[in-house]
């Protein structure tokens, strides 16, 4: 297994060759979006209090950070919202509330930027965190850093990644196929939709061990459409789907 720190630094590599090359969702990038607004690189003035992110800058983000990882926990929940039908164009329509139904942002592309780039470990680093990274610093009168401070509830992308790799490696369940291939072949991540798997696998048998972050977030909010409805108590299924993300992707 790569150690994390090389491998993050090979990420950036990648992610800035991508940048580069023009790679963002929206014909404008996230970089020109906010060129013009001041409050991003200095956001400390009096006058950013009412400054409002663009929700199309934070969506590009968020498309050049799940494009480089889109197993990320964050990513997961993208994936989910744009299923539900509360992606970047609505992100606060009926669907959110599939999602959840506690967080009126949960599907807000800034919410999930903030959650990556803020609270997974390491992730921070890459390229389509350095608006929020500039932004949102201490002192920062821009609101929307104080709004939309991530997903505190979900599990990390590294504890995620591990305690799906240690179930798949300690027996075979309806599931593991998504993501066991990338370990086999050496890779450090699962290539899967890692968040998704994890959930489906503790619904299926809440009491492994490995289960107990899945427990941690469904009982922070038991309406997230990870934990099936049980808040986290588990259950079981013969379908072999997924959560109401739509499905987990290989």
């Amino acid at each position: 297994m790569l150690p994390l720190q090389m491998f993050f630094l090979a990420l950036l590599a990648v992610s800035a060759a991508g940048q580069s090359a023009g790679m963002h969702s929206t014909g404008t990038g996230s970089k020109s979006l906010a060129a013009l607004d001041s409050c991003v690189s200095n956001p400390l003035q009096t006058n950013c209090t009412s400054y409002e992110y663009p929700v199309a800058a934070a969506a590009d983000d968020l498309s050049k950070l799940c494009g480089a990882m889109h197993f990320m926990s964050a990513c997961s929940v993208a994936k989910a919202c744009n299923a539900s039908g509360a992606g970047p164009d609505d992100p606060t329509g009926p669907g959110a509330a599939k999602i959840s139904s506690r967080n009126p942002d949960i599907c807000q592309p800034f919410t999930q930027v903030a959650t990556v780039c803020k609270l997974d470990p390491g992730m921070g680093r890459m390229s389509g965190c350095n608006n929020i990274n500039t932004m949102c610093v201490a002192g920062s009168q821009v609101p929307v850093c104080k709004q939309q401070t991530g997903l505190a509830d979900i599990p990390t992308t590294e504890t995620v990644n591990s305690q799906v790799r240690s179930i798949c490696e300690e027996m075979t369940m309806d599931g593991c196929e998504k993501c066991t291939p990338s370990w086999q072949a050496g890779r450090t991540w699962g290539d899967c939709d890692l968040l998704d798997v994890y959930s489906y696998l503790c619904y299926q048998m809440p009491e492994m061990g490995q289960c107990s972050d899945w427990h941690n977030m469904c009982t922070a909010d038991p309406t997230l459409s990870f934990c099936y409805g049980t808040g986290g108590s588990g259950g079981s299924s013969g379908s072999g789907g997924s959560s109401g993300s739509g499905g987990s992707s290989g």
